[in-house]
């Protein structure tokens, strides 16, 4: 099978994966529910992930990437109402967001039954925490901010808040526009803009 065949049947199971995690978890999911989720024989699985788990591994890793992605846009944004409520809108206003917030509530969960998984966190946050200080720092410099911001207590005020958010969010998709708006209004304080 040439490359692009190969990337082309391991996104699919992972799309297959993906859908049955946030429908019906994690531990509740078959390999015969994500093979029929996917389209794919449970052999066909087989030949990619050694297992359940491996799957799952998988997808928490792309989620964190996708994670990842979103802060660094995030901090490279201008910082006006509409750039950071653009941003929120492909989460909190879309179906989309929804499952995201869903699967996130599933790895949390995950995490604190499994150490590999745990330990993945961990490092991912760790990792997301210090690129947030250095996204900070760089606004400091260009004058996008003030100075006399702590970086440490920044990121840590505005994980919480969009974390306490996303948890909202599970329970109550359509208050999205709320959401938003509840976000910017802490975010613009956290770093001192008129907003």
């Amino acid at each position: 099978m040439n490359e692009h065949a190969r990337e082309k049947r391991l996104t699919q199971i992972l799309d297959g994966a993906r859908n049955c995690f946030i429908h019906r978890g994690f531990h509740a999911s078959s390999i015969s529910e994500i093979s029929a989720a996917a389209g794919v024989s449970v052999a066909n699985i087989y030949q990619y992930f050694a297992g359940k788990d491996a799957l799952i591994i998988a997808l928490i890793e792309l989620d964190l990437q996708r994670h990842h992605s979103l802060i660094s846009r995030f901090w490279s944004s201008d910082f006006s109402r509409e750039a950071i409520e653009e941003l929120l809108a492909d989460i909190f206003l879309t179906p989309e967001g929804h499952a995201v917030a869903v699967l996130r509530a599933e790895i949390a969960s995950e995490g604190a039954r499994n150490p590999q998984v745990a330990k993945l966190l961990r490092d991912s946050e760790s990792g997301l925490i210090s690129s947030v200080h250095s996204k900070i720092r760089e606004a400091q410099t260009r004058g996008q901010i003030s100075s006399d911001l702590d970086p440490v207590a920044v990121t840590a005020r505005l994980s919480l808040v969009f974390e306490g958010l996303m948890r909202l969010y599970l329970f109550s998709p359509k208050d999205g526009k709320s959401l938003i708006d509840q976000y910017y209004r802490q975010f613009a304080d956290a770093l001192q803009l008129k907003s």
